[in-house]
């Protein structure tokens, strides 16, 4: 049952740099919080010594005026650059 296995499973992601982005947040309180942002960077491979299991992206927030890693849950695309 636990034998190696030669299957190979990539994530793939369809978010790029320079797209423009509804992000959604969920207060402690369970309100919805939505706000915009363009897509900064996009990671979906590990970075030496961290393990990635799901991709993220470097996003500015309009609203906040921040910067923030993000992954696909936060992220819908609005415009594809």
């Amino acid at each position: 049952m636990d034998e190696p296995t030669s299957h190979c499973f990539r994530i793939e992601w369809a978010v790029k740099k320079g797209d423009l982005v509804k992000i959604t947040r969920y207060g402690w309180d369970g309100d919805e919080q939505i706000s915009y942002g363009l897509i900064l960077e996009c990671f979906s491979e590990s970075q030496p010594g961290q393990l990635a299991l799901l991709p993220t992206a470097l996003v500015t927030d309009f609203k906040k005026g921040t910067t923030e890693l993000l992954g696909p849950t936060n992220l819908e695309i609005i415009s594809a650059a």
